[in-house]
């Protein structure tokens, strides 16, 4: 069985980096096949799903709250939409530096306007929140990620229901515009949170039985999904020694401190046959697979690592 590794914000931090070379990786990168793919195509099989079972929104509640439930949930990202000429431009929840009590006061206004029709904004302890929806909703979305500091008109919602889910959003932004909250940010010259995103919406899946042998990380959706599976779950630590079939989920640490700890070692773990196959996802980039065999093939160089 694999292992496999999967850092999903490493495009973001390998860029904050300046781009650094990174010897271990783009060893593997190199003689490893290559897959162009996003986070739930690389995770889905792990846990024996397809990727269109793995919303994101159901799996992070349930690793953020342990709640369970056949709800329809859509992650809610507390943003900032700033004009620029033509076109609004979303400024991510992680810039804003917005404070729990006014995430849920934000939240409390929402829920008093729209709880009525079936909508409920819940914000968790880790400052996350999500939105549960009336009923399920036909959408495709995209992640605030991939979305930040470009024009969010070429980023909306898709789908059947992506209409009704839009005219929300544009609500949302008037609600929030004449909330105390940001009457107090202003005068103190932060900027406004003056939308929701909506993204990664869905209801967690019957349970399939299938996951990899032992779970690591902190991130809420491999909390989330671990809980679905029933399989505990470990803190990643470097010096743990590698078992077929292990999962390893990691936030990003700086790209060269991640080479030295994670990557390099590895590499040795497949060389010396301690591990049987790797599969890597470096988000932003996509999938890579190397076995034993393909470890050793050291004419292929690395080269610098170069993103779509």
């Amino acid at each position: 069985m694999p292992c496999s590794l999967f850092i999903p914000d490493f495009r973001q931090r390998f860029e904050a980096a300046g781009r650094p070379r990174l010897p271990a990786v783009e060893r593997i990168a190199a003689r490893g096949s290559f897959r162009r793919l996003r986070a739930a195509e690389f995770l889905a099989p792990l846990f024996g799903l397809e990727a269109s079972q793995l919303a994101p929104a159901p799996f992070m509640h349930l690793g953020d709250t342990g709640i369970a439930d056949g709800e329809f949930r859509l992650c809610a990202d507390f943003v900032h939409l700033a004009a620029d000429r033509d076109q609004l431009v979303l400024m991510p929840a992680s810039l804003l530096d917005a404070k729990q009590e006014e995430r849920e006061a934000l939240a409390a206004a929402f829920n008093a306007l729209y709880g009525m029709e079936g909508w409920n904004l819940e914000v968790t302890g880790q400052g996350r929140a999500y939105l549960r929806a009336p009923r399920p909703l036909d959408l495709a979305t995209w992640e605030p990620l991939e979305v930040a500091g470009r024009s969010v008109f070429d980023y909306m919602p898709t789908g059947g229901d992506a209409s009704p889910l839009k005219q929300l959003m544009n609500e949302t932004q008037m609600l929030f515009h004449a909330e105390p909250v940001n009457r107090s940010r202003e005068d103190a010259g932060l900027p406004l949170i003056n939308s929701l995103w909506l993204w990664g919406g869905g209801a967690l899946p019957a349970k399939i039985g299938i996951s990899p042998v032992r779970v690591f990380g902190d991130l809420p959706l491999v909390r989330g999904l671990a809980a679905w599976a029933d399989k505990a779950v470990g803190i990643p630590n470097r010096n743990t020694i590698w078992e077929a079939g292990d999962f390893f989920a990691l936030g990003a640490d700086d790209p060269r401190t991640l080479d030295r700890d994670w990557f390099g070692p590895l590499l040795s773990a497949l060389q010396y046959g301690t591990i049987p196959c790797l599969q890597l996802y470096l988000g932003g980039l996509g999938g890579f697979e190397l076995g034993t065999a393909d470890s050793h093939k050291f004419w292929r160089r690395g080269k610098p690592l170069v993103y779509p």
